[in-house]
């Protein structure tokens, strides 16, 4: 198995896509290449909104940006915790490859995000972009390791999660409160965004919105506190919901939004709350509702809206699908994702491959368009030998599972003893995989346990 695929921008793909549109174009300013917004909540469950069945959290404005663009059914992000989820969506890449796979980055944490990796803001930034995020970074501690250092123009934001000591709320590198006042986060957050917007109107721009919540402790502004059908969780949803409507507000009032790209993810399954929509498991393990999350994404321009694609679409395939779009080859010579682009405006399917589940630096699954398979869906260990791998203490299965992934039941029942043959291709895989992934550790062999 050779993970590394040669990457070629199509901007002749993006030229055609427009002039098939030039209306639409033409009424978005004065930008020829789209503006682009990506919206990430934190331990947003994939059931938790109304595109995708919720009817206890009303989501309006989220469901609307479905209705203009694309519901992806089958919408992944690349871990099952914070850090290294936020990892693969800024870079394109496993976090195993930026080291940041072990555990979430604590508040002092030595590790951070190393410069040698490239975000999507330093990407756009050779298209000439200006690069601006709002919310949780997660990445390494600040001063020294926030956005600036990684491609942002303007910052305001937390370092980290909002459990964890030194919780402050930063513009730049500046502390400007402590403690931090969480009711008022999303509104914050928002005002911020929207003026970024605002200020950006003349000129090609990305926004990373990146959301303290629905990650625990929940706060939600008085205006909707109590809101909402389904205690504080619905509420705090509600108002991310308020603040993506003022988002697309503030694009409408500035005459952007046909030529806008808009993603909104999850950055993994949620944890004591949140819906997964019926799917097993939920934040911090292998199975679907750990993994897999709300992905939607919009461009009037281009993409033909009120779809929805089976197609498997995983969070590292958001800094390749930005390539193509502004044109830009992305500097690491591997990238794991793959551009959504080709699918979402119907020209032809991502090509088939496998999607690789992580607990810690194992790679403890993987699935393709047709099937899931399993050996340890609680992997709480970190090991120095991937040929022990059958030996691990911790909560695991004691066999092999394969799941018909576009099954109704979902993980309930394993096939594994009926299809031999696709097990026998799946371990290959998963054996060449882990022999590639090893090479990438660096760290001696440690126990840990779920608190």
């Amino acid at each position: 198995m050779n993970l590394a695929r040669t990457f070629e921008p199509a901007g002749i793909l993006i030229l055609l896509l427009l002039l098939e549109a030039p209306g639409a174009v033409a009424s978005s300013g004065n930008n020829v290449l789209p503006n682009i917004i990506v919206i990430l909540t934190d331990d947003m469950g994939y059931g938790d909104i109304g595109a995708y069945g919720n009817t206890q959290i009303d989501t309006p404005h989220i469901d609307a940006i479905a209705q203009r663009g694309v519901l992806l059914t089958n919408g992944y992000a690349s871990a099952n915790v914070c850090t290294p989820s936020r990892a693969g969506l800024l870079t394109g890449r496993y976090a195993i490859r930026s080291g940041l796979a072990w555990k979430v980055v604590q508040a002092g944490d030595q590790r951070s995000l190393p410069a040698s990796e490239q975000t999507m803001a330093e990407l756009v930034k050779g298209a000439g972009y200006q690069a601006g995020m709002v919310g949780k970074w997660h990445l390494g501690s600040f001063p020294g390791s926030s956005p600036m250092h990684h491609g942002f123009d303007y910052f305001l934001g937390v370092p980290h999660s909002n459990d964890m000591p030194d919780f402050a709320l930063y513009e730049g590198e500046e502390i400007i409160e402590y403690p931090v006042d969480q009711r008022s986060l999303t509104r914050r957050y928002t005002e911020a965004a929207t003026s970024f917007i605002a200020d950006s109107a003349d000129a090609p721009f990305l926004l990373y919105v990146a959301h303290t919540f629905p990650h625990i402790p929940l706060y939600a502004s008085s205006a909707f506190a109590g809101k909402s059908r389904a205690g504080m969780y619905g509420d705090v949803v509600q108002e991310i919901d308020w603040s993506t409507g003022e988002i697309v507000d503030e694009l409408r009032r500035n005459n952007l939004l046909e030529n806008t790209l808009i993603i909104f993810t999850s950055d993994n399954g949620p944890f004591f709350e949140g819906s997964t929509a019926g799917l097993k498991g939920g934040k911090g393990n292998a199975w679907e509702g750990g993994y897999r999350v709300p992905f939607i994404v919009s461009w009037p321009a281009v993409i033909t809206g009120g779809r929805s694609l089976d197609t498997l679409a995983i969070n590292i395939d958001i800094l390749p699908t930005i390539a193509e779009v502004v044109d830009r080859k992305p500097r690491a010579e591997i990238i794991d994702g793959q551009s959504l682009l080709p699918a979402l405006v119907g020209r032809s399917n991502v090509e088939n491959r496998y999607f690789y589940y992580f607990n810690n630096e194992a790679v403890v699954g993987l699935r393709d368009a047709a099937w899931k398979f399993m050996t340890h869906a609680y992997y709480t260990t970190s090991i120095g030998a991937f040929e022990k791998f059958d030996q691990l203490p911790g909560f695991e299965s004691s066999y092999d599972l394969l799941f018909d992934a576009r099954a109704l039941n979902g993980e309930s029942y394993s096939v594994a003893e009926r299809e031999p043959e696709t097990v026998v291709r799946f371990k290959r895989e998963l054996l060449e995989a882990r022999k590639e992934f090893d090479l990438l550790r660096t760290r001696p062999a440690e126990k840990t346990y779920p608190n």
